[in-house]
This record gives C-alpha cells, structure tokens and sequence, in this order.
C-alpha cells in the first residue's frame, strides 16, 4: 500500500488513480525526493513510519555489511560502497558521520549522528517521520507554510 502510495506521490501524479492530479512533491527539492524514496526502506517494522531507533538499526544493518575486512569500521571506500546501496549516505558524505576525523567510522559514529532526513522531514520533532510529515513536508515547500517544530536530533 505504502509503495502504491508513493509511485502516485511521485511517479504518476496526472494519472486519475491518484487521489489527487496535484503532485504534492512537486516542488520538493532533489534531496527532499531521495529521502522520501530512501524512508521506506527504513521502515524495518513496515507500519509506514520510521523511527529514529529504526533508522539506527537499518545503518548498523549496512555498516556490517560494507564492512568488507569486518574491522567495525568504515573506510572512505567501504563507505563509498555503502552510499550506492542508500543515497543517503551518498549526499551526507564520509565527513558528515567521522565525528573524530580519523578517517573510518565506526558504528558509534554512523548511529550517533542525526540522520538528515529526521531534520528535514520530521517536522513535529518526535524522532518519527510519519507520512502526514512527508506530506506536510512537500505542501510546505508549494507555499502551504507549514509550521516548523522543534528538533530533537533525529538519530
């Protein structure tokens, strides 16, 4: 369902199956796309919105996986190798998540970070993107002006 959703937010938005002919993203920005499209693979428990804790899991979840020489960390090239399987890590980049600049990163510092998207689209500032968020998030970027809430971090 979730899925259907989105090809209609994002795909086919002039098609009549759609509940509605206006794109909502459609003002959203490249980036803002890349999150929406990147936050269902987040979605571990599949209820169609995704916790910071989720998110925390999922990036532990890669990390161990592009941990080719499984040292617990991360160097310039295991990480390059993790943004072509998420985006995300792709537009954050290697400095964004190496707290302590020495070149690899470590789990600590992969799930101790914010994840961007939370700051982008989690607007109420739960540490949950729901998807009245993305909604609100794309409405407000068309001008809806949308209130922004306080950050908690969105790990």
């Amino acid at each position: 369902m979730r899925a259907v959703l989105l090809l209609c937010i994002l795909v086919i938005p002039g098609l009549s199956g759609c509940a509605s002919n206006k794109n909502p993203l459609a003002s959203a920005s490249p980036i803002e796309r890349e999150f929406v499209m990147a936050e269902t693979t987040w979605d571990l428990n599949h209820d169609s919105s995704v916790t910071c804790e989720e998110w925390k899991q999922y990036a532990t979840s890669l990390l161990r996986e592009a941990d080719a020489n499984h040292d617990g960390a991360l160097s310039r090239a295991e990480f390059a190798a993790m943004g072509r399987r998420d985006r995300l890590f792709e537009t954050a980049g290697f400095a964004y998540f190496d707290a302590d600049r020495d070149g690899r990163i470590t789990e600590a510092e992969l799930t101790g970070k914010p994840n961007p998207a939370f700051a982008l689209l989690d607007k109420d500032g739960d540490c949950v993107i729901s998807p009245e968020e993305l909604m609100r998030s794309a409405e407000s970027r068309g001008g809806g002006g949308g209130k922004r809430g306080k950050r908690h971090g969105g790990m």
